[in-house]
């Protein structure tokens, strides 16, 4: 397997997943080492079943935890704005027809909960790309590795995995949320199960 390409932050290249450049690798070492944690900075192998599943647990997860916030930030805007509709009904009207009127600290509220949004929606998209490319990476194993790190085999045509690949994260966003990172994963490969059972 060799991915030479470059998605939003993540190296894909020689058969390695980096998430990071030199330099960041090198702070999570010196963090490591100084903290006693182990965050991963070596790259993944993408032809190590071991790696695929780690690469995977962590791009599941995160893509979930993004989705999340999302969508909190989501019902929080809806939830501001029924709240100034309600408390400060002159400046929710204003917001609509005459902005210059609105009292600055609804503006400001506003304001950050949509730039708030809109930067969620992007750093979610952006987790999504990473999800469907490790699950890329991981459709295009042989069986041996697939079985290894999704509990079985799926054959599908490298012209539609992007497609399916996104219709199951889009599937897995109706199932109920889960903080612990194998659950989450958990309910993906579940999904894969039911969605991809005549692959």
């Amino acid at each position: 397997m060799n991915y030479r390409t470059f998605v939003k932050g993540y190296f894909f290249s020689g058969g390695r997943y980096d998430m990071f450049d030199k330099e960041d690798n090198e702070n999570i070492r010196r963090f490591n080492a100084f903290s006693g944690m182990k965050h991963r900075n070596k790259p993944y192998d993408l032809n190590s079943a071991a790696d695929l599943t780690d690469a995977l647990l962590l791009a599941v997860a995160a893509y979930r935890d993004y989705w999340y916030y999302q969508i909190t930030l989501d019902n929080l805007v809806e939830s501001y704005d029924e709240s100034l509709e309600y408390y400060d009904t002159a400046s929710w009207i204003n917001l609509g027809l005459a902005p210059e009127k609105v009292d600055d600290l609804a503006s400001d509220g506003v304001s950050a909960l949509d730039e708030a949004l809109r930067t969620f929606e992007s750093i979610t998209e952006r987790a999504k790309e990473k999800c469907i490319l490790i699950i890329t990476a991981i459709l295009s194993t042989p069986p041996a590795t697939q079985e290894a790190v999704l509990g079985r085999a799926y054959k599908i045509e490298p012209g539609e995995m992007d497609e399916k690949i996104e219709s199951l994260l889009d599937s897995l966003n109706e199932t109920e949320y889960h903080y612990p990172m194998e659950e989450n994963r958990d309910s993906l490969l579940a999904l894969m199960k039911v969605h991809w059972a005549k692959y």
